[in-house]
């Protein structure tokens, strides 16, 4: 009943229950959309008629449709007792600042085990068939690891990612969207690249960046003391950690 007791007109009613058959069709909808709807199929009534009906029927709390989410298994960060047991990977993005200035993405690939940085590149943009070029070159002289942590990029979430991944018999882990926390050995490894390599400077081409790259990670793999591992360089660490198997390729 409204207030005094009086009942909804009958037209009133029929009114709303057709306001809430179009809102169940045509869920995105909002109020103007669906009072023009109306009245192109005949119906005559004014908006603050129809409007007042629809505040009462309380659509106007109605919340915007979303796609279902995907439900992924995440797993918590623990880093693994020995190298290459597990990796993460990670996007870094930065400049180049030649004729043109131009956007740039740097793919990092990290042994969460021996903090080792495995491949630092900077290319235009890294698709999902790049990117399982580049793991396959990290595969080939590395062997491979039980699992590679990642966030929901779309190269990361691609189908070519999956598939590749099956068949190496490797493990996607997903960390939760907006938790980069759960990726926290990568995330670090990006904050050296920027704070120790990419802000000190400006590079005017591709070359010239990945150059300055390369030296970094040698740098970061061989002479840079690493806290978490005693103050040890991951080269050292794996050094006296030699209990696991990698493959290398002759030269």
């Amino acid at each position: 009943h409204r207030k005094g007791g009086h009942r909804p007109e009958e037209a009133d009613i029929a009114l709303a229950d057709l306001l809430h058959q179009i809102t169940q069709r045509f869920v995105a909808w909002g109020f103007w959309k669906v009072f023009h709807y109306l009245r192109n199929m005949g119906h005559k009534e004014n908006h603050k008629r129809v409007y007042r009906i629809w505040k009462q029927e309380k659509l106007h709390l109605r919340l915007p449709p979303r796609r279902t989410r995907i439900h992924r298994k995440y797993q918590r960060l623990l880093s693994p007792e020995k190298p290459n047991e597990g990796w993460a990977m990670d996007f870094v993005s930065d400049w180049v600042v030649g004729a043109q200035q131009k956007q740039v993405r740097i793919i990092n690939i990290i042994d969460e085990g021996s903090r080792r940085a495995l491949w630092t590149e900077a290319h235009k943009s890294i698709s999902g068939k790049k990117l399982t070029e580049i793991l396959d070159h990290v595969v080939e002289y590395r062997g491979k690891p039980a699992y590679i942590r990642c966030d929901n990029g779309p190269e990361f979430i691609s189908q070519k990612l999956e598939l590749w991944a099956q068949e190496h018999q490797i493990e996607l882990r997903f960390i939760q969207p907006g938790k980069p926390s759960q990726n926290g050995l990568i995330e670090r490894l990006n904050k050296t690249l920027r704070t120790e390599c990419l802000n000190l400077c400006w590079f005017t081409s591709m070359e010239e960046l990945n150059e300055e790259i390369q030296s970094w990670s040698q740098v970061y793999n061989q002479l840079r003391p690493h806290e978490n591992l005693g103050n040890k360089t991951p080269e050292q660490y794996e050094t006296l950690n030699q209990n696991f198997y990698y493959s290398t390729v002759a030269a």
